[in-house]
């Protein structure tokens, strides 16, 4: 490769650069231009002979809103699919590129300007932690900050130039990529893969927990106490714990053949370090089907996720455009089969052929956060990209976890982590082992707007349970032939009798409890339950999202996850139900009754460490 003279030229009119995980080749790819509507529109080559080499097919960016593919809210902005349709692909190597590459001085003409100011932006942090979070609608939330600005003389060198600086000293992400087309370009060094489909194979890799490296740390011994601190800092590690969960129902919904857990794992790169798992499973799905399940990663979303749309469009005033979806590049590998790589579009300009560019960055937000350092956070997870729009020559960030190499202590701290943690998640569920009754029942499970219930199916299958899942809306009770029913979790207030769902809700229970039937409750069905018996609902002063408790559970100590903002109260009366109590208080944990079980924690979370055993035996109970 003698120059790069047709990536400067309009008679490339569209290309792509990808550097996947710091690799040291760099794929170019180049071709056709398109813009679809659906994600089901975009091509896929019908010709199944690879003739033994890996071919990529398209390249696509994929705009926030395509997730009301899946029916969830938002923003309909004017953004399509922008789709490379791949004549040609090369691979070079990093070092040759980067020498070939221009080097241009950068100049904004335009300064960046976020539309929120920081005080803004905490005000509205502090508004999702009462208002939302205080009020049941979720766990954790996504809002970023967007900013623009315009860069002087803009073009294709220039693009390339800014390409070069990111992979000559952004390090540790998935993807830095450059893709352009005709209406602009997209230039980003995301650190987080969204999608990968090989060979059946699928992973997920939620990544949260950020520290930031800021400071000129005085010796191996200063950089290894900050990173201890950071490695034991309780909300960081719950705020990753939450991320998985809600990955994992979608891992739980794509990968029917089962998965594991692997981690957790520390990602380095220029300006931050981040704690994350990786999320393995198998499926026989559609890649196009598998996307559309994965839209979108609860680390750029909130969960659960579906919710957190709403509340996204809530607090935005406009689209999302291109932050927080995904990249999609497909094609089929040396065997003939599909693949899909996907990493998510953070840390990512979006520019137009005139040089303005829109960039947006996000923090996640929990209970417990602190609205002066979630705008520390988005500053820093921006810093990276934005220092290549700044003049002069970026100086490289030192790597820092080199220092600690072969120090046992930052190992055995990680892997304390899943000690606690359910171990069903751990383990391919196809070799899962648990003392499970011999009866196999059919469990109609009852969606609430939380895709826990797929993680609860999950469990139950492994059991040997047959399940089906039905939405809230659809679910008839005089029809249901299911030895069982399941009554899921989801966000919202029990109380709100004049709530569509919290009425029908309401009148499943009753009909549950009037005829015998055979039941379960999870968290919000655990607490419509117990309304339906009497018992009174409150809302906690501070919620319990994404926290592991010890509990009494009927006589023995069971580690369990809370996701709720309401619990069931007991009065102190006589009652016919068995009830196990939260950390001494009248606050219901777990309940039994003649034909029915509740729990306010949710078995089937990376929280409860024998969720399956308590599912198992809690079937024995309800059907003795």
């Amino acid at each position: 490769m003698d120059n790069i003279d047709f990536l400067l030229s309009s008679a490339s009119p569209a290309f792509a650069l990808i550097q996947r995980q710091d690799s040291d080749e760099i794929y170019i790819f180049t071709g056709r231009t398109a813009q679809f509507n659906s994600v089901h529109e975009i091509p896929r080559n019908s010709q199944h002979d690879s003739n033994g080499q890996l071919q990529h097919h398209t390249l696509s960016v994929v705009p926030f809103h395509q997730v009301s593919e899946k029916g969830y809210q938002t923003h309909q902005g004017d953004e399509r699919i922008r789709t490379l349709l791949i004549d040609t692909e090369l691979r070079v190597r990093t070092d040759t590129l980067l020498a070939l590459l221009p080097d241009n001085e950068i100049s904004l003409s335009t300064p960046l300007h976020f539309t929120t100011t920081e005080k803004e932006y905490a005000d509205i942090i502090r508004a999702i932690i009462e208002d939302e979070i205080g009020q049941g609608e979720g766990a954790n939330f996504v809002i970023p900050r967007d900013g623009m600005g315009c860069v002087k003389n803009f073009d294709r060198a220039t693009a390339l130039s800014i390409f070069r600086k990111l992979v000559a000293n952004d390090y540790g992400t998935y993807w830095k990529f450059l893709v352009w087309d005709e209406q602009g370009c997209f230039v980003g060094s995301t650190p987080e893969r969204h999608l990968e489909v090989r060979k059946g194979n699928v992973k997920m890799n939620p990544i949260s927990g950020t520290f930031r490296k800021n400071v000129e740390y005085e010796c191996r011994q200063h950089f290894k106490d900050e990173l201890m601190h950071f490695l034991r800092d309780q909300k960081e590690i719950n705020e990753l714990f939450m991320v998985v969960d809600e990955e994992l129902k979608m891992m739980a919904r794509m990968c029917d053949k089962g998965g594991a857990i692997i981690g957790p794992l520390i990602k380095e790169m220029s300006r931050l370090i981040h704690t994350e798992y990786l999320l393995s499973g198998q499926s026989d799905k559609d890649l196009i089907e598998l996307f559309i399940d994965s839209m979108y990663a609860a680390t750029v979303v909130g969960s659960p996720v579906e919710n957190a749309c709403r509340i996204i469009k809530k607090y935005s005033q406009h689209s999302r455009r291109y932050y927080g979806s995904a990249l999609l590049l497909m094609g089929r590998d040396e065997q003939g089969m599909d693949f899909l790589d996907s990493p998510i579009t953070i840390r990512t300009l979006d520019f137009s052929h005139n040089g303005t560019f829109h960039i947006s960055v996000g923090a996640t937000l929990v209970r417990d956060s602190n609205p002066t350092d979630e705008v520390d956070e988005t500053r820093a997870k921006g810093a990276a990209v934005l220092s290549c729009l700044e003049k002069g020559n970026v100086t490289p960030q030192p790597r820092l976890m080199s220092r600690l190499a072969n120090d046992d202590s930052i190992a055995e701290e990680l892997v304390l982590r899943n000690q606690k943690l359910s171990k069903f998640w751990f383990y391919q569920q196809s070799a899962f082992s648990i003392n499970a009754s011999a009866s196999k029942y059919t469990i109609s499970l009852i969606q609430n707007n939380d895709d826990f219930i797929y993680m609860l199916s999950h469990i139950l299958q492994a059991l040997g349970h047959i399940t089906r899942v039905t939405s809230w809306e659809d679910y008839v009770f005089s029809e249901d032939t299911a030895d069982i029913v399941l009554l899921g979790p989801g966000p919202g207030n029990p109380t709100a009798s004049d709530v569509k769902k919290m009425h029908i809700n309401t009148s499943i229970c009753s009909q549950i409890l009037n005829t015998g039937k055979p039941a379960l409750f999870v968290c919000l069905g655990h607490q419509i339950l117990c309304q339906n018996l009497g018992y009174t609902i409150k809302r906690m002063p501070s919620p319990m999202q994404g926290i592991q408790v010890a509990i009494d559970f009927f006589g023995r100590s069971e580690l369990v996850g809370f996701y709720n903002t309401f619990v069931a109260t007991h009065s102190g009366e006589a009652t016919s139900d068995a009830i196990s109590f939260l950390d001494g208080s009248n606050r219901i944990a777990a309940l039994r009754g003649s034909h029915y079980a509740g729990f306010q924690f949710h078995p089937e979370s990376l929280l409860t460490s024998n969720g399956a055993q308590i599912l198992a035996e809690s079937i024995d109970y309800i059907m003795r």
